[in-house]
């Protein structure tokens, strides 16, 4: 399981408890072409796409998750560890 894998985790996990809708949330992070390619690239960081392309999180996507929760990096990957 890499860094990755937890992070996703955690952000799933909290967009639900919030009630953020994912989709948005991951275009406004990535801000890749349109919110349905962002959300298909975030979620390769935690299931590779049927040509076995898996996909990393950068810090700086990291740190955007980290404060549209307003938590630190360190307490998302502790939640998604709780979470796995």
């Amino acid at each position: 399981m890499s860094v990755d894998t937890v992070f996703a985790a955690a952000v799933e996990k909290l967009a639900r408890e919030q009630n953020k809708e994912l989709k948005e949330l991951v275009h406004n992070t990535m801000k890749l072409s349109t919110p349905d390619v962002s959300l298909r690239e975030f979620k390769r960081t935690y299931r590779p796409d049927k040509q076995g392309r898996q996909r990393s999180l950068t810090l700086r996507e990291a740190y955007e998750f980290s404060r549209a929760f307003g938590k630190t990096i360190d307490e998302m990957i502790a939640l998604g560890l709780l979470e796995s």
